[in-house]
This record gives structure tokens, C-alpha cells and sequence, in this order.
């Protein structure tokens, strides 16, 4: 008889690097590639296949409640720097993974997942929500053949912007045989349920709040969010969203220590792609996905409903 789902994925950390900014893409994926390549460790990138067109967020300010205050805790100047700012704004923001195909191959070559983080990252996130079954799948085709002209094989997952996405994504990339996506906030995988239909593509949540929406509510330094994140950590799948452009920057030491404590206390790292291949489909539930809101970031994401409860982070 097989051992359940959770004895055989006990303590595991997945690092599900999402890269936003071509400077991230640049000079953040690198300096995490190397400082997870010094413990021995294998994450999941995922990048954006189009240009980069963050000065189009300034607009955030005023239609999604909270971005300001975020953007003024984590230190938006200081995180992304002045020219990442104007770009799709007064500058045309250059080709994300193009002009970095080298580094592109470089991390695959070292082992890490590699997998499609949208074609327009500020696109999908502001507007994915409403879009149509054509302008969806014109997105996701336009990202899938660039993945695979730059890295000449098929790309097997995805994780959208923002943790924002539409019935009509998830029901392509389940026809696309996508091994998994991971689009939503939540607690264990699952297969999800949207606007009623059921998706037999395997949702994998991000498990643990992202470093830019604790900074300055749980702790200002390496060591106090360390222990913060200490305390969140289950003893099953923890999947750990990290960005190129913190982690990867001005919060490298944070991602050090964190390293370094949890494999103390015995944890093991996975590639995403890795516990999709292990999990046991059987087992795994089917549950509904809305969108709420959640402690420390701005606007809705789409959230894996919790048994009991109409939100779970809100």
C-alpha cells in the first residue's frame, strides 16, 4: 500500500522565484541561481516572455486600494530603480527573456524549473480578470511559442502575474497538458473549481506571504522575518514565493538565513515541477477558487477556499 500524500512530502520548501522586471531577469535571477547553487539547492523561475512595461503600475495608485501604502513600506525606488519604473511609461520597455536568453539557459542548464510567468506581466495582472476565451488564449500562445524559440522545448508550467487568472486560462492550459499551474494563495494543491466548472489542471498555491507584503508589518530586518516565517512553516509543502527584484537585490541576506535555518531544522527544497510529479492526483481534493483579499497586498487575488471559512487570508 502506497504511504498518503503528506507522509512522503513531509517538511519540503519549494522556491517559486517569480521574475517581474527585465533588471530582475538581469541581475536578481543570477545572484539567487548562485546563492541557491551554494547549498545545493534547485528552484522554479518563472519569467515574463514580453517587454517590460512596470511604469505602467503608476496607475495602481489609483485603482487598487492599499498599493500606495505597500509601495511606500517596501521602498518602490530602492527595489526597482528609477528606469524599471519608466518603462512602457516614457521609455519602451525592453524584451524581458530575449535579451536575457543566455541566463535563460543557464539556470535551466543548472538544474532549476523554468516556467512562463504571462507574456505581459502588467497586462495580466490588470487585466486578465475580464478578459475574453480569444484575448486569453492570444497571451498565453503569444508566451508559450517565445518560451519555446528561446529555450527549444515546450514549456510544462505556468504561475500568473499577481496570482490573478480567469476560467479560460486554466481550462487552456489543462488542454495544453500543462503539468501544473500556480495561480492562487492558499494551503496544499488541489485541483480547482472556477465559476462552478471543475479544472483538471493541478493548482499548486503559493503557501507562505511574499517578503514585500510582511516587510514593515511583521519586521523590518533579515532576522526578525526570518522567525516570522519560522512560525508559518507546516510540515508538509510550503511553497515560497520570492521575487528577483527583493530577494535578488536589497533582501539577499534575508534569503541567506532563511537557507540556512530551515534546512537546520531539516527541511528539504523541491522544484514545483518535482512535487507535481510526486503528488498522488488521486488523493488531491477539487476546491473552489475566489477572489479576496490578503493581509499586506494590494487588490484581489484569486485564493483556494478553506474548508469552513469563506476567506482565507482576508
Amino acid at each position: 500500500m502506497m504511504l498518503s500524500l503528506f507522509m512522503i512530502l513531509e517538511k519540503i520548501i519549494a522556491l517559486k522565484i517569480d521574475v517581474d522586471t527585465f533588471f530582475g531577469m538581469k541581475h536578481g535571477s543570477p545572484l539567487i541561481a548562485s546563492l541557491l547553487k551554494d547549498y545545493g539547492i534547485t528552484g522554479s523561475f518563472f519569467v515574463p516572455t514580453g517587454r517590460d512595461n512596470t511604469g505602467r503600475t503608476a496607475k495602481r495608485v489609483f485603482t487598487r486600494r492599499g498599493f500606495l501604502s505597500k509601495a511606500k513600506r517596501v521602498g518602490v525606488i530602492r527595489t526597482y530603480g528609477i528606469r524599471t519604473l519608466l518603462f512602457g511609461l516614457l521609455i519602451p520597455g525592453p524584451k524581458i527573456a530575449e535579451r536575457n536568453r543566455e541566463i535563460l539557459k543557464k539556470i535551466l542548464d543548472e538544474g532549476h524549473e523554468v516556467g512562463i510567468h504571462g507574456h505581459d506581466h502588467v497586462f495580466w495582472h490588470d487585466k486578465i480578470r475580464r478578459l475574453n476565451y480569444k484575448r486569453t488564449l492570444e497571451e498565453l500562445e503569444k508566451a508559450a511559442k517565445t518560451y519555446e524559440d528561446l529555450l527549444k522545448t515546450e514549456p510544462r508550467s505556468f504561475a500568473s502575474p499577481g496570482w490573478v487568472t480567469n476560467l479560460h486560462a486554466l481550462k487552456i492550459l489543462e488542454a495544453k497538458s500543462f503539468s501544473y499551474s500556480s495561480d492562487t494563495r492558499g494551503y496544499a494543491p488541489f485541483f480547482p473549481i472556477m465559476n462552478g466548472e471543475v479544472i483538471r489542471l493541478l493548482q499548486i498555491p503559493t503557501t507562505l506571504p511574499t517578503l514585500d507584503e510582511v516587510i514593515g508589518i511583521h519586521g523590518n530586518d533579515p532576522n526578525s522575518l526570518v522567525s516570522y516565517y519560522e512560525n508559518l512553516l507546516n510540515p508538509s509543502i510550503n511553497v515560497f514565493t520570492i521575487h528577483a527584484e527583493i530577494e535578488g537585490r536589497n533582501w539577499s541576506e534575508f534569503l541567506k538565513i532563511f537557507i540556512e535555518k530551515t534546512l537546520e531544522k531539516g527541511y528539504r527544497y523541491m522544484r514545483l515541477i518535482d512535487i507535481a510529479h510526486a503528488l498522488e492526483k488521486d488523493e488531491l481534493p477539487q476546491i473552489k477558487v475566489f477572489y479576496g483579499t490578503i493581509e499586506g497586498r494590494a487588490g484581489e487575488v484569486c485564493i483556494q477556499e478553506k474548508p469552513g471559512k469563506t476567506a482565507l487570508f482576508s
